[in-house]
């Protein structure tokens, strides 16, 4: 989930600027009901995560990410549903369709980090990885339901592209190399 804020890194894709700033927008109309803030606070960008990190060195990730990068198009997704995660970290999404061709973006991916002798978080490995934008991040339970609500009546649903994937670190949330989705469909 990319609501976990004790890892370090994570591999991200991020969306067309037009998605995202919708998602943005989402964001602050979250913070200013005093529901979740956390998403801008944090210098957060839209994205849906690949995988999760604790303790690697991020140069380690380099090769994987420009490969994926440079044999990977810019791929259509679509959001159609609103949900949240178990547990207490208070996390609402945006629910990707899932496609084959994400699913093949994503084995891809894990497929090549097997060869770095890298493991990713479990809920990002294949067959638990669950491919979501996070809304709101931090919801106290009284929320939730007003979280869901606001998510599910603005205007982020419907379809965008994955236009870039890169690292990032945490605590301070830094981009540490990006890359455009360039290859052939």
């Amino acid at each position: 989930m990319s609501a976990e804020r004790s890892v370090d890194y994570a591999v991200e894709i991020a969306f067309e600027a037009e998605f995202e700033e919708r998602v943005r927008q989402l964001w602050g109309e979250l913070a200013e009901a005093g529901v979740s803030c956390l998403m801008p606070e944090m210098g957060a960008r839209p994205h849906i995560s690949l995988a999760t990190f604790h303790g690697i060195d991020p140069q380690q990730l380099r090769d994987t990410i420009e490969i994926i990068a440079a044999t990977t198009a810019p791929l259509p997704i679509r959001f159609s549903s609103v949900g949240a995660f178990p547990g207490n970290e208070g996390v609402v999404f945006l629910a990707a369709v899932v496609t084959p061709e994400l699913l093949a973006l994503h084995a891809d991916f894990h497929s090549r980090l097997s060869d770095t002798g890298l493991a990713a978080h479990p809920y990002y490995r294949p067959g638990e990885w669950v491919p979501h934008c996070t809304t709101a991040l931090e919801v106290p339970r009284e929320r939730l339901y007003d979280a869901v609500r606001m998510t599910r009546q603005s205007g982020v649903f419907g379809g965008t592209r994955l236009t870039e994937i890169g690292l990032i670190g945490f605590d301070p949330l830094r981009v540490l190399y990006s890359y455009p989705l360039s290859g052939q469909p």
